[in-house]
C-alpha cells in the first residue's frame, strides 16, 4: 500500500526525514507570523504577559551564569513539556507533541516582530537572516529535535469516542542522539542569549 505523504516525512522511520519535514513547516510558519506582527501589530503587545515573564520578571541577573541558568531552566521545561505532550497521539497517528513546538515558533515570531521580550531590543527586528545572530531559532530548532525524537513515545491514543494505552517502542540510539542534541542547543543557544542581555 502506498504511503501517504504524513507517513512519508512527518512520521518517517529516520529522524532526519521527520525532522527536515517539522523545521519546513516551522520555517514557514515562523517567517509568515514574523512578517504579519512586525507589520500590523503594535511594539510590546506581548510584553509581560506571559508565564516567564511575570515569574522572572523584566530585569538581567546579576551575573551571566545567573541569566543563563534561567534561560536554561525554562528552556529545558520546554523540552520537557514537548516530550509530555507527546505522549498523546490523535486519531492513533498523530502526536501532539508536534502542535507545541509549532506554537512556541508563532510565539517566538510575535516576540520579535513586536519586540515583545522583557528586556526588550532597540525596536523591532524587521525580519532579516539578523535573527540568526540570536538564540531564539536554535532554541525551536531545539524544540523540534526534541518532538520528532520522541514522536513514537505516545502512551496514549485519542479516538474519537475514547483513548487506549498504546505499546511505547524503545527509544533507538538515533531518537537518544537526537534528544542529546537537542539538550546541547540549549545549553549553547541559552550561553549566547544571556551574554546578548548581560551586554545590554
Amino acid at each position: 500500500m502506498k504511503k501517504n505523504m504524513g507517513n512519508k516525512f512527518l512520521f518517517n522511520d529516520g529522524i532526519i526525514v521527520r525532522f527536515i519535514s517539522l523545521f519546513v513547516i516551522g520555517a514557514i510558519l515562523f517567517v509568515a507570523v514574523w512578517h504579519l506582527s512586525y507589520h500590523f501589530l503594535p511594539e510590546g503587545i506581548m510584553r509581560g504577559k506571559t508565564g516567564s515573564a511575570i515569574i522572572v520578571g523584566s530585569d538581567a541577573a546579576s551575573t551571566m551564569f545567573e541569566e543563563w541558568s534561567t534561560i536554561v531552566m525554562w528552556n529545558l521545561g520546554a523540552l520537557f513539556l514537548i516530550v509530555l505532550i507527546n505522549f498523546i497521539r490523535y486519531l492513533d497517528r498523530f502526536p501532539l507533541g508536534y502542535i507545541t513546538p509549532l506554537g512556541m515558533i508563532a510565539l517566538y515570531a510575535v516576540f520579535l516582530g513586536t519586540n515583545s521580550f522583557s528586556i526588550p531590543m532597540a525596536e523591532p527586528l524587521a525580519p532579516t537572516l539578523a535573527v540568526l545572530g540570536r538564540g531564539g531559532p536554535y532554541e525551536m530548532t531545539a524544540y523540534i529535535l526534541v518532538a520528532v525524537a520522541t514522536y513514537n513515545q505516545s502512551r496514549f491514543a485519542l479516538t474519537n469516542d475514547s483513548y487506549h494505552i498504546s505499546p511505547v517502542p524503545r527509544l533507538s540510539l538515533e531518537q537518544w542522539v537526537g534528544i542529546g542534541l537537542a539538550i546541547a542547543l540549549i545549553l549553547l543557544a541559552g550561553w549566547h542569549e544571556a551574554a546578548m542581555i548581560v551586554a545590554l
